[in-house]
């Protein structure tokens, strides 16, 4: 399963690359949302304080994907952040 959702957030992101658009839809966002969905999908069992964060991630990347907006917050980066900060929790002997 986990390899058709990077295959599929490959997609998206090479139609995002070579300029194709659907409505106020973020490919790049959606490519995100998959990849991150594809790294967390075999850990859902066992929730960690890093698995919830990158599920916040996957959240964040499908607001954005959708066209959602808070302000001038840009939710790739929030979720890039939150994504981040997940991989760091072990370097960090958080979580």
């Amino acid at each position: 399963m986990s390899t058709i959702l990077v295959i599929l957030a490959f997609i998206a992101f090479v139609l995002a690359a070579i300029g194709w658009t659907y409505r106020k839809t973020d490919l790049l966002a959606i490519g995100l949302a998959l990849w991150s969905l594809s790294v967390e999908i075999d850990h859902l069992s066992s929730l960690t304080l890093a698995t919830v964060l990158v599920l916040l991630a996957f959240l964040a990347f499908v607001g954005a994907a959708v066209g959602w907006r808070y302000r001038k917050i840009n939710l790739i980066a929030v979720g890039l952040a939150l994504w981040t900060l997940s991989v760091a929790l072990p370097a960090l002997h958080i979580g």
